[in-house]
């Protein structure tokens, strides 16, 4: 059976194998060492370990183990590379985790390793709409109970498992497999877009990256009547109205429509002048990618989580000046 290491995977806690897509994921014997010595940007006194804030780099965490007959890669990954599911697999893993999750052949090690060893700076709000699966497990027995049997209950001799990530990815690679899925989003290529958009630390980047994710879906959506002409012609402050009324349901008045041409105009600026202009905050560019982390939840088949109360900032956005 073909093995590989896998670096940077967070599991869940209490939870030593993740089966996902036919492949399994285990834990390594000195996990604990491991994931400590990834880079933690937050204490964390309670939980399966202790966490101090640290620096951290890339850690081997895992192993994966590779079924006989791997099927091919669903998102449009280079043909050279001769990919095969795993790397969506690895590709959910790692905006679901929030870190960049990779897999190495043995030997593969010693060469320098090329993806960012941080954690990633959005995408918090698209990891809290992950579906949770929880569960309690008997420190003593083994035994399982629901969180309805544990109502009322002292929980210290429990463990709390929650095989959310498991079951989210394994229902997000089949809906992306899925032909009516792929009509109305094709192969899918905004997903690699979203990636890159978790990662960066700064937030024009982000901002850009995420609007570049609205004008595809937007072209997704009109590409049926609409030709590339049109679609090239059509103002970016529509599309974006387009996107929020599809996916969000805001209802958008003339006054409404206003502030999202002055968006519009900033993002314009930011891509022809290098600048943002002084008539739009820092914090409406956050909304932005915010919002864009709920969107791709629903796309996913998610539940959008409104963590970061993205929704009230739209609606405080949009309101009559």
């Amino acid at each position: 059976m073909k093995v590989l290491s896998v670096y940077n995977l967070e599991f869940p806690e209490y939870v030593d194998e993740l089966n996902i897509a036919g492949y399994k994921f285990k834990r390594i014997n000195e996990y604990e060492k491991a994931y400590i010595g990834l880079q933690h940007t937050v204490r964390v006194i309670g939980g399966e370990f202790p966490i101090d804030l640290n620096t951290g780099g890339h850690q081997q965490t895992a192993v994966v183990e590779i079924p006989e007959n791997e099927e091919s890669v669903i998102l449009p990954w280079s043909k050279e590379g001769n990919f095969k599911k795993l790397q969506d697999v690895l590709l959910l893993l790692t905006l679901f985790i929030g870190r960049n999750v990779f897999a190495l052949n043995p030997g593969e090690e010693k060469y320098p390793l090329r993806p960012d060893p941080r954690g990633h700076f959005w995408g918090g709000q698209f990891i809290l709409s992950m579906n949770r699966n929880v569960k309690w497990r008997h420190k003593g027995t083994g035994e399982f109970r629901s969180d309805e049997e544990m109502k009322g209950k002292l929980v210290y001799d429990y463990d709390h498992l929650d095989s959310g990530l498991e079951n989210t990815i394994n229902n997000v690679l089949s809906l992306i497999t899925s032909e009516k899925w792929k009509e109305e989003y094709g192969s899918g290529y905004f997903i690699f877009i979203f990636r890159q958009a978790v990662r960066q630390h700064d937030i024009e980047p982000a901002f850009l990256l995420c609007w570049t994710i609205w004008e595809h879906l937007f072209t997704l959506h009109n590409k049926y009547w609409l030709d590339d002409v049109s679609i090239l012609q059509t103002s970016g402050d529509k599309k974006i109205s387009f996107i929020l009324n599809r996916y969000l349901l805001a209802k958008l008045s003339d006054s409404s429509r206003k502030e999202i041409k002055r968006l519009a105009k900033a993002r314009n600026r930011l891509v022809h002048f290098g600048e943002k202009p002084d008539n739009v905050d820092i914090e409406e560019m956050i909304m932005f990618v915010r919002l864009t982390e709920q969107i791709m939840a629903i796309v996913l088949g998610l539940k959008p989580s409104n963590a970061f109360n993205s929704i009230d900032d739209l609606h405080k956005f949009l309101k009559d000046k």
